[in-house]
């Protein structure tokens, strides 16, 4: 590996799923945070800038898994997956997670009023990212399939593409906000099921959505904008 100063993670993520978990392993943000060089996300997240490298070129060392690099995928088959992935867990998981908030909030919320705090965060996120996946739907992804065949005359995907990565932005402002509200979703000792069941969703959410905003900031959306410089 050519120890490059310049490269973000979020471009080393996107090319290569192999420094994607040693990020993930750190604890650095490659999605809505994707824009730092190593040596800024080293510093930020207090590790050894030399540690980082050494760990990222130990991963380039391992056989890449069959299947498992996303960044590879033409666009249209990168949006499906999206879509069937990401897009469709969104939609089952959030009105579960709603359910859930409301209830333990309702129950344990005169103890814990972090939990109030925390009710209103979901559905602040829930509504806004509702609203994000269905302009992606409607406007961006088939904008990105005209591309694909052949389609010049798309002045807005570059302007579409900027405002998918603020909204981007801003979810990751949301989950940063529940792990603050959850304490990293560390559950109370003597808590309840649905406790207990609210915290794992809202962690396995956030894994997640992470990864969502990974493929499209640092895969799809450089290759739509790539599509859109030719066009």
């Amino acid at each position: 590996m050519v120890r490059n100063n310049v490269i973000t993670v979020g471009e080393m993520a996107g090319n290569d799923y192999r420094m994607a978990d040693v990020f993930r392993g750190f604890g650095i943000d490659f999605c809505c945070g994707g824009g730092q060089t190593i040596a800024q996300a080293a510093a930020q997240g207090g590790i050894a800038e030399e540690e980082l490298w050494k760990a990222l070129e130990t991963a380039e060392l391992k056989a890449k898994q069959p299947g498992s690099d996303l960044g590879v995928l033409a666009p249209e088959l990168l949006i499906e997956h999206i879509l069937n992935t990401h897009h469709k867990y969104v939609k089952d998981a959030l009105p579960v997670i709603w359910q859930f908030g409301q209830k333990v909030a309702g129950h344990h919320g005169d103890t814990h009023p972090e939990l109030i705090d925390l009710r209103a965060a979901i559905l602040r996120e829930a509504e806004d990212l509702l609203d994000h996946l269905e302009k992606e739907e409607q406007i961006l992804f088939p904008a990105i399939k005209q591309l694909v065949a052949g389609e010049k005359d798309m002045p807005y995907v570059k302007g579409t593409v900027e405002a998918m990565m603020k909204e981007h932005s801003s979810s990751g402002e949301s989950l940063e906000e529940w792990r603050r509200l959850t304490n990293d979703y560390e559950v109370s000792q003597g808590a309840c099921n649905s406790y207990r069941f609210l915290f794992e969703k809202l962690r396995e959410f956030d894994t997640d959505l992470r990864q969502h905003i990974h493929l499209e900031n640092n895969i799809l959306f450089p290759k739509a904008l790539a599509l859109a410089q030719e066009a």
